[in-house]
């Protein structure tokens, strides 16, 4: 093995050590113990902040049990080399792994050998100062006398500002990359005037008294769907005429997804930086980032896939034009009884209009899986003064708790 490559692998094992087991270990993990077990992928996920896997693995007395099993961070797994294609449902795959404390089959990952033979950090183990977790440290008093301004001193990073390698925690695939949208010398960067500025907040128009043109919080008319589509838009109008619920992600607090984050009654509101712009929804509080700064896209094996896409932005004369791709393919739905897909793509072209009052916003939406050719609409978001976006939050349980959701 390439002394550096090695040596950037036993980095990386130390910092998960230190921030992976920090985190996890102490409740519910044993750092003492290492198990390895070889078992077939019955589940893969790989989203912000973890990748979790589910594997069928026997035991010593032949019976197939299912193991949960953690990843570190995505950012981390990735500078292993370990990219959503390195593991696929189906494959058989081996895993080193903290075992639970409990005993029951599960366990944290500390490396892995792929379906093809590619190893990720399985290399001996390294010594390391493990973490434990605060809540199960007794407390300590500070030296007798310290001022926060020592405290400050002695806790400081070696070298500020922080420059992030992409390890941390939580981190997104692009960390440590590329230069932040909110990097300071990012914001400082000479570009042209913006045509308008979407900073405030919005309400979106629904046009309830011409749902039957427009379609309101949809999108009319539908193009031509694909079979698998179709099928699934046949078992919603059955199930809603019938007056069951279906298939509708949200109730079960999966984020709404483009293009529904756009369409959702109340306000959104909207920050513009000259590199980014950010939303929050009043809904459940949904976050969506539009970059401004010239970015490459993410290649396909690194994006992090997830509902609202990446959104890349640029001007064209007085439109904003966005284009968002890199979408999840579970769980999404472009309107009621209409699914997306990880082929989904959405072209946004906005114009502010009414004096500076409303957003016109041109969608474009292709996706092969599920219909033909594009399919075209406009939306109106109107600017609402003395209204604020608190905090709002999707309780699974409470949604169990309404009607018709058994």
């Amino acid at each position: 093995m390439n002394k550096s490559i090695k040596f950037l692998i036993l980095g990386i094992t130390i910092l998960f050590g230190q921030l992976g087991l920090a985190h996890h270990s102490a409740v519910v993990f044993d750092n003492s113990a290492t198990v390895t077990k070889t078992g077939v992928v019955t589940q893969f996920i790989m989203r912000n902040p973890h990748m979790i896997l589910t594997m069928d693995i026997e035991n010593e007395g032949g019976v197939i049990e299912e193991w949960n099993i953690e990843g570190q961070s995505i950012a981390g797994m990735q500078a292993m080399g370990f990219t959503r294609n390195s593991v696929s449902v189906g494959d058989t795959i081996t895993v080193k792994m903290y075992p639970l404390r409990s005993g029951r089959p599960g366990g944290l990952i500390e490396g892995m050998i792929g379906a093809d033979g590619v190893a990720y950090n399985m290399e001996a183990p390294v010594e390391t100062q493990r973490l434990v977790y605060p809540a199960l440290l007794a407390w300590t008093p500070p030296p007798e006398g310290e001022t926060w301004q020592e405290r400050e001193e002695k806790t400081r990073p070696a070298n500020l500002p922080i420059v992030s390698n992409g390890l941390a925690a939580g981190d997104s695939t692009a960390t440590g990359l590329m230069s932040g949208a909110l990097d300071p010398d990012n914001l400082a960067k000479e570009r042209p005037p913006a045509a308008f500025d979407l900073t405030g907040v919005w309400q979106f128009r629904g046009e309830d008294e011409w749902r039957a043109n427009y379609g309101s919080f949809e999108f009319k008319p539908k193009p031509k769907l694909t079979a698998k589509a179709q099928a699934y838009l046949d078992q919603y109008i059955e199930a809603s005429e019938k007056g069951e619920r279906f298939g509708d992600p949200t109730a079960l607090c999966y984020p709404p997804g483009m293009p529904r984050f756009m369409t959702r009654y109340g306000s959104l509101m909207m920050i513009q930086f000259p590199t980014a712009i950010y939303m929050v929804s009043r809904l459940n509080n949904d976050y969506r980032v539009i970059f401004l700064d010239g970015r490459e896209r993410l290649p396909d094996d690194a994006v992090d896939r997830n509902w609202h896409g990446e959104s890349l932005g640029h001007w064209e004369d007085d439109e904003l034009v966005v284009e968002t791709t890199g979408f999840i393919g579970e769980n999404h739905l472009i309107q009621a009884g209409v699914p997306a897909g990880t082929q989904l793509k959405i072209v946004e072209r906005y114009q502010m209009i009414n004096d500076g009052n409303t957003l016109a916003i041109e969608f474009t939406f292709t996706d092969p899986e599920h219909w033909e050719g594009e399919w075209k609409h406009v939306k109106f978001r109107d600017r609402v003064l003395r209204s604020d976006v608190r905090e709002a939050n999707c309780i699974y349980t409470d949604n169990q708790s309404l009607p018709g959701m058994d």
